[in-house]
């Protein structure tokens, strides 16, 4: 990497912890374009903010149980194999794998991180910065974002926020200079998981890849 190089992605980090800090200290006062919110006790999961440079958006990360941390942590290494490769083996060095991450903890936490959305008006398509949120191996991914994101809320219930249509809805709130902040549906992670649960997706898979479809206001 040149000099020019190496100072841009340290000018870039020092903003990002910025910014991160803005949300952790100040995200009451914020005004969000987007938002996810705790079905619960309306707490904020994720948000899109505009500020001075760009688009920027905020997930509060996650703390997962014990049993749900090893099987996370396992799969970094199960994913490196193909289905026939898995054998007992296979699994014993994912569980010291886990006890290698984990160490003393019981739990696997990740911190709140921020990410940069840079819109492109001419066609709605967007860029982002780096994701620094939790990945795993079921993960899908779309213009540098997850679709769905793991999350928790401090009253113990689980989310998958819905990462890409919410960076869509903080663009057109942008765009439209809404003056009310766009919500996007968490979607309880055991709904999400549970087989024939009502689902309330904002995404729509065809052949041509993932579309984002957000309810009219």
């Amino acid at each position: 990497m040149s000099d020019a190089g190496a100072e841009a992605e340290t000018d870039y980090h020092e903003r990002e912890q910025h910014v991160l800090n803005l949300f952790t200290r100040h995200k009451r006062k914020l005004q969000f374009l987007a938002v996810s919110r705790c079905a619960h006790d309306d707490r904020l999961l994720a948000g899109v903010c505009r500020f001075s440079d760009s688009l920027w958006g905020w997930h509060a990360g996650s703390r997962l149980s014990p049993s749900a941390s090893r099987t996370e942590i396992g799969s970094w290494h199960l994913d490196l194999h193909v289905d026939e490769e898995l054998s007992p083996d296979a699994y014993e060095q994912a569980d010291q794998l886990a006890d290698e991450v984990l160490g003393e903890a019981t739990r696997f936490e990740n911190p709140a991180s921020v990410v940069k959305v840079h819109s492109i008006l001419h066609d709605s398509s967007f860029q982002v910065g780096p994701w620094r949120g939790y990945r795993h191996a079921l993960q899908f991914f779309c213009n540098g974002l997850p679709l769905f994101a793991y999350t928790s809320c401090k009253c113990r219930r689980a989310y998958q926020v819905q990462m890409l249509a919410l960076a869509h809805a903080g663009i057109r709130a942008d765009v439209t200079s809404s003056l009310d902040s766009w919500n996007v549906e968490a979607l309880p992670v055991k709904g999400f998981l549970k087989r024939g649960a009502p689902q309330r997706s904002a995404y729509r898979f065809t052949s041509e890849g993932v579309q984002v479809v957000l309810d009219e206001r």
